[in-house]
């Protein structure tokens, strides 16, 4: 609706994952060549950790994204939900085609081992990726996940076996305790990476990428905007997007020639987004 306005060709802050939008920071590049690799060279598991609204769930789908292009092995995606270890295993199963009873918990994980130790010949390594981890880290949520990283398949090539799953966890902070907990699945879990909010810096670097994409430029914000988007935002992409999405919107009905603080602060108000406070979350500098 604002495009236009600005004489942008869209709207260049939507929570979606284009690869246009995919702001180069260290931090993303590593953590996605990093559970690339992992997913690739046949490891158990690794944990993706951070703050709402970090960019796990993009970094997720850009790694997922990566396999796909290079078909280098099955890929299942789904979000964790309370409490519902039983949903998720017979999700995994109709997904690798593995029939058996699932009224459930023990009857279906009962399916798994039955196709491995019969040697199931359609069984592949599958990279799992489950998002929103978090929300199996109350009382025995993460047994599936230990439970599943048990399971070996033999290999052809090397005529022993390997796991049939690498999973990539990626969830909220209280995930990686309640996996410590685990020790025998914390020790299976062979990268560990946090996603740390943007820097001042970042962030106005995040919003000029995000802008060009689109064929706008970081001048549609002044300076005290971008300070304004950052405090607000707390260098959480999530919430960067969605205040700049406001605030251009503000901008547009009030025919505004920039976007200034008094704008961002309406945004924010708008959102329901409170400043942060001065002992913010360490931030991504470099």
């Amino acid at each position: 609706m604002y495009a236009a306005y600005w004489n942008l060709k869209g709207n260049p802050f939507l929570n979606v994952v284009d690869p246009r939008f995919l702001y180069s920071v260290d931090q993303y590049e590593e953590a996605i060549a990093r559970f690339v690799f992992l997913a690739e060279s046949g490891r158990l598991g690794g944990v993706l950790t951070g703050p709402y609204g970090v960019g796990k769930s993009t970094v997720l789908k850009h790694v997922a994204a990566a396999i796909e292009s290079r078909h280098r092995l099955p890929l299942i995606r789904m979000d964790a939900i309370p409490g519902g270890q039983l949903p998720m295993a017979r999700h995994i199963l109709a997904d690798m085609k593995i029939g058996g009873p699932t009224s459930t918990l023990a009857d279906t994980l009962m399916n798994f081992g039955h196709a491995t130790e019969h040697g199931n010949a359609s069984l592949t390594r599958t990279l799992l990726c489950i998002d929103e981890a978090h929300y199996l880290a109350d009382g025995d949520g993460l047994y599936l996940i230990h439970y599943l990283s048990n399971l070996r398949i033999p290999d052809r090539r090397t005529q022993s076996e390997t796991p049939l799953f690498t999973i990539i966890l990626a969830g909220s902070p209280a995930l990686l305790p309640a996996i410590q907990a685990h020790p025998s699945l914390q020790q299976r879990m062979q990268i560990v990476f946090r996603l740390a909010p943007l820097s001042r810096e970042h962030t106005a670097a995040y919003i000029q990428h995000h802008m060009r994409a689109v064929g706008g430029d970081l001048w549609v914000f002044d300076q005290g905007a971008l300070d304004a988007l950052h405090r607000f935002s707390e260098g959480l992409p999530r919430k960067i997007n969605l205040l700049c999405d406001t605030s251009l919107m503000l901008g547009f009905a009030a025919k505004a020639h920039q976007i200034t603080a008094p704008i961002v602060r309406q945004a924010a108000q708008d959102t329901g987004l409170n400043e942060a406070p001065a002992a913010a979350t360490q931030e991504v500098t470099a």
